[in-house]
């Protein structure tokens, strides 16, 4: 740090004609052992570093963030020799290196962290669990309490407990209930199957009709033993494919009754059923899960088609493996 010429500091600035820095504290703590360690005496270059190590020293962790770059521009030496200092400090255990530097890190201090080893008794563990917090200023402690009593006076969702009220406008002129337009009704009607045409949808989107089935299943009066035969008989086609049981439930069986009402057997689903779940697991494909699949197969293959789609048919059979 350079001397200040508006705000000149006694303390801190180098004497006159002796120096133009300033150090960043006004005391500076060696350790003890340090003053009697006679390897100084042949490298005193090695404990002025130190001493500026120390300078910059946290009051109650000891560590330093001031990288050799810094140091080598200060003192107007190489770099390199800062290097070698340093090694020397750690060596002799005066200094300690707790994070490497690290320029592509994406955010805080991007130079390695020091710390001077004022005990070497104590590991850095033990320093930070015996470090006393920082005391706090008044403005510090205000402000806590203020965000302390601004949090007790909301709700678990952050709200405010207590709602301000909102100053009411007397100048605003009364509302007039009688004149209030108010939303019409819903006109409630029986629902018929008339009305929506079931047998319309049926034939055209398929996909649309299903949640009719149970409704369908009792007019029609299909044998519900027959749906549980046809659900069975599938259950053993994967079974007998996969190794795996097909489970089903009332959903399916109201599927199995629709493919009744579309002209199937259980010998004829089942034979429909062993082909297409073969022709998948050569595929190396998962038996369909639903009913529904053989539904809209049927559906699709009772189309007419049109020149397009036979001859998209012919070349998938054409194309080579």
């Amino acid at each position: 740090m350079e001397k200040s010429k508006l705000t000149p500091d006694p303390i801190r600035d180098a004497p006159k004609g002796h120096g133009e820095g300033q150090s960043p504290g006004a005391v500076s703590i060696m350790p003890g052992r340090s003053t009697r360690d006679l390897r100084f005496v042949q490298y005193p270059m090695t404990f002025f570093i130190l001493s500026y190590a120390c300078s910059h020293a946290s009051a109650y962790t000891a560590c330093f963030w001031v990288n050799q770059g810094t140091i080598a521009r200060t003192l107007n030496i190489s770099q390199q020799a800062v290097s070698q200092h340093f090694n020397k400090l750690i060596a002799w255990g005066y200094i300690e290196k707790l994070r490497k530097e690290a320029p592509s890190r994406p955010y805080g201090k991007k130079g390695a962290i020091w710390r001077v080893v004022y005990d070497p008794r104590m590991s850095w563990e033990q320093v930070v669990a015996n470090t006393p917090e920082p005391e706090k200023t008044v403005e510090q402690m205000a402000k806590e309490a203020t965000k302390t009593i601004d949090l007790a006076d909301r709700g678990p969702r952050g709200h405010l407990t207590k709602p301000r009220k909102q100053p009411v406008d007397k100048s605003a002129k009364p509302v007039d209930k009688s004149k209030t337009t108010q939303a019409p009704a819903c006109k409630t009607a029986s629902i018929s199957d008339d009305e929506y045409k079931v047998q319309l949808v049926q034939t055209n989107k398929p996909q649309l009709v299903h949640n009719y089935y149970k409704e369908l299943y009792d007019k029609e009066d299909i044998d519900e033993g027959l749906c549980r035969r046809m659900c069975a008989a599938y259950t053993r086609v994967v079974q007998e494919r996969y190794g795996r049981a097909w489970t089903y439930d009332g959903r399916q069986m109201e599927l199995a009754a629709e493919l009744i009402r579309m002209g199937y057997t259980v010998e004829t689903f089942t034979t429909d059923a062993q082909g297409v779940v073969r022709w998948l697991a050569k595929k190396n494909k998962q038996a369909p899960q639903s009913l529904q699949y053989f539904i809209t197969r049927k559906l699709n293959d009772s189309k007419p088609k049109d020149a397009a789609a036979i001859v998209k048919h012919l070349g998938s059979k054409m194309r080579m493996t």
